[in-house]
């Protein structure tokens, strides 16, 4: 190594083989990704949960958060690292919802959501909450049917990415971003997730 020269570059954190890779089955023709709420230069990990507009060929990312803390009340929820939250979506879990003001990613070990308001019910260790159409929290924005084939960098132009429409024996502790109850119940016979 040079003198003078630092190198502190962390490698991203990408476990590999998060289902059995011969029952996989890609859908056809590239898909056009939505990054409305992206960031540009940013990498979404292969296995992302994806909305695919088969009829349009457009990929949206399916936003879902993992609750890496018990929340009982007030207006921090702390999350797992590297989320596509962003500030100003409603987070929910199909009963309850809240609004995100904030983001505080100084934290090494996990985020930090600030909400407008309480949650209004207890949120269990691990449990994964959704991006939601409106702060009640009933609907999910995205419901995925399709989960990202490859790391993909979000490009400034058009990124195009290639998706999964069948997989099995995933291993949901090996995936980077999580996928929620209304995504594994939508994905079921096509997705075969071990739980």
């Amino acid at each position: 190594m040079s003198a003078g020269f630092k190198y502190d570059l962390v490698p991203p954190v990408e476990q590999e083989e998060h289902y059995d890779v011969q029952t996989g089955i890609r859908r056809r023709g590239p898909f056009k990704l939505d990054k409305t709420n992206l960031v540009v230069g940013s990498f979404l990990p292969g296995f992302t949960p994806i909305y695919a507009d088969l009829k349009n060929k457009f990929a949206y990312a399916v936003i879902n958060v993992r609750v890496i803390e018990a929340y009982t009340s007030g207006t921090s929820i702390k999350i797992a690292k590297n989320s596509l939250a962003y500030v100003g979506m409603f987070i929910g879990n199909g009963t309850k919802g809240a609004e995100v003001t904030a983001i505080d990613k100084a934290n090494k070990d996990y985020d930090v959501l600030t909400i407008k308001a309480t949650f209004g019910e207890n949120i269990a260790k691990d449990a994964v909450l959704f991006n939601a159409v409106a702060v009640d929290g009933l609907k999910q924005k995205h419901v995925a049917n399709s989960a990202l084939y490859n790391r993909t960098k979000v490009e400034d132009g058009i990124t195009l990415v290639s998706l999964l429409r069948t997989a099995a024996e995933i291993e949901p502790s090996k995936l980077v971003m999580p996928f929620s109850e209304n995504d594994k119940a939508n994905m079921k016979g096509w997705f075969e997730f071990n739980e």
